[in-house]
């Protein structure tokens, strides 16, 4: 009974080898009862037909070089390269921003004290308000940028 099973297991074995080869496997039947596998029907047999088999739910490894490596490395190098250049741009743009923040004596108008109790103060021009936001969104642009090089190094690692 041993024997049998470790016969059917190597005619499992050689009929998946040749399955991933391409060329057609045969179950003949021999006048005895017993089952034969393999690569043309079995002389003598009394039954002898091709198996369709299932494909395999496994890959071959692809070819793995040096080449391959190398690209991976030069794209994980390109893509820490970018990182670096919009780190370099938000910390630009952040410094602009806050540079930039106390408004100049022209970007600044003073209301008139009114009356017993008023409160004199100052407040910014529209043209103040317009270059602080513009300054704003490049620190918002420059930190999407920095964001996006940072999912593609990480999508190179």
């Amino acid at each position: 009974m041993m024997r049998l099973i470790l016969i059917m297991l190597a005619c499992a074995i050689c009929a998946g080898a040749l399955a991933q080869s391409g060329a057609p496997i045969y179950r003949s039947v021999m006048p005895d009862g017993k089952i034969v596998f393999g690569d043309k029907p079995a002389p003598g047999a009394k039954e002898s037909k091709p198996v369709v088999l299932r494909p395999s739910n496994t890959a071959l490894p692809g070819p793995t070089s040096s080449g391959d490596a190398a690209s991976r490395q030069q794209a994980l190098e390109n893509a820490t390269n970018d990182v670096q250049t919009a780190q370099q741009n938000l910390d630009r743009a952040r410094a602009a921003l806050e540079a930039a923040r106390p408004p100049g004596p022209d970007e600044q108008i003073g209301s008139v004290k009114s009356g017993k109790g008023g409160s004199g103060g100052m407040r910014t021009t529209e043209a103040y308000d317009k270059r602080i936001k513009a300054l704003e969104l490049d620190v918002i642009t420059a930190q999407k940028q920095l964001d996006e090089a940072q999912a593609r190094r990480n999508d190179a690692r």
